[in-house]
C-alpha cells in the first residue's frame, strides 16, 4: 500500500495493484472562492496548486467521491476526468447526481456487504486471489445544526487479502461509531480529515486535534494520516499544532502529517 496526499482530502492510492483517485479537487489555486462565514476570507480556494501535473491523476482505475462539496468534487475534476473511468459515491442519489455529469460508470457505495473491485487490468490469477472489496462507513459531517446544513458523507473501508485494511474516515468529526469501526476492521492506516474546519456561529465541520487523539486511544497500533489541513480558507488546526499535540499525548510516531506530493508507503507486514 502507498499514499500520495495530493491536496486537501485528494489521496492517490495504490492498494492491492489497484490505483484509486479519492475526493479529487483538481482544479488551480484560487479557482474558487472562500467559504463564507468562516475564516480568511481574504484567500480564495484552494490556497495552493497540485503538487503534481493534473495529467498524473487522470487514470486511476478507479475514482472514489465520499460527498459532492466542491472541495471534493470540484469542476476542473468534472471536465477532466475521462467518463469512462468507474466512480464511486456514497449513495444512489450522488451517483445519479455524477451519472448526469456525463460519467457513464457511476456506482453507489451503499450496498450491504460491500462492493468488490476488480480492476479492468487484473489478470484471471489475479482474480483468483480475490477482489478488492469497498465498505462505505457513515461519516458525521458536523454536529448539531452544521451537521443537518452539510448534508450526507461518507468514508470508507478498502480491504484486500495482500493487505492491511485502509479507512479513510471522509469528512467527519469523531462519533461513537468510529471505534466501533476502528475495533471490526483493525485497519493498517486510518486516514482522517482532521482540520477542524469550521463556520463561525457552528460546531467544526471535521475532526480537531481531540478526534484524531480518540482514533489513537481506541486503535493505539494504527498509523494516523492527517489529511484535509491548511488546504481550504476555513481551517483552524495547523499541521504544527497538530505535530505538537501528537508529542504531548505520545502518539507522534503513529502520526503522519504529509506535505501536498508526499508519499506514505506500508508493506503488508509493517504495522
Amino acid at each position: 500500500m502507498k499514499i500520495q496526499m495530493i491536496r486537501n482530502a485528494t489521496l492517490r492510492i495504490f492498494y492491492a495493484g489497484a490505483e484509486f483517485l479519492i475526493d479529487p479537487m483538481l482544479g488551480k489555486a484560487g479557482s474558487q472562492k472562500p467559504f463564507p462565514g468562516s475564516p480568511r476570507q481574504e484567500l480564495m480556494n484552494p490556497l495552493e496548486d497540485l503538487p503534481v501535473p493534473v495529467e498524473d491523476l487522470l487514470h486511476p482505475d478507479a475514482v472514489i467521491v465520499t460527498h459532492l462539496h466542491r472541495d471534493h468534487f470540484d469542476r476542473a475534476a468534472m471536465e477532466m476526468l475521462p467518463k469512462d473511468l468507474p466512480v464511486y459515491a456514497q449513495n444512489e442519489s450522488d451517483a445519479r447526481k455524477i451519472a448526469g455529469m456525463g460519467f457513464d460508470h457511476s456506482h453507489s457505495l451503499d450496498m450491504e456487504g460491500g462492493l468488490v473491485f476488480y480492476p479492468k487490468g487484473w489478470s484471471q490469477d489475479k482474480k483468483r486471489g480475490g477482489g478488492i472489496r469497498m465498505i462505505r462507513t457513515e461519516a458525521r459531517h458536523s454536529h448539531g445544526k452544521m451537521y443537518e446544513m452539510s448534508g450526507p458523507a461518507c468514508g470508507l473501508i478498502l480491504t484486500h487479502p495482500e493487505e492491511k485494511p485502509l479507512y479513510i474516515t471522509g469528512d467527519t468529526v469523531w462519533y461513537e461509531d468510529m471505534n466501533r469501526i476502528l475495533k471490526e476492521y483493525r485497519p493498517g492506516v486510518v486516514a482522517a480529515s482532521c482540520g477542524e474546519n469550521l463556520v463561525y456561529g457552528y460546531e467544526p465541520l471535521i475532526m480537531g486535534a481531540a478526534g484524531i487523539l480518540n482514533i489513537h486511544h481506541s486503535l493505539p497500533e494504527t498509523l494516523i494520516l492527517a489529511c484535509h489541513m491548511e488546504s481550504l480558507n476555513h481551517w483552524l488546526l495547523s499541521k504544527e499544532n497538530l505535530r505538537q499535540f501528537s508529542e504531548t499525548h505520545g502518539f507522534a510516531d503513529r502520526l503522519r502529517i504529509p506535505e501536498n506530493g508526499e508519499w506514505i508507503r506500508l508493506d503488508p507486514e509493517e504495522g
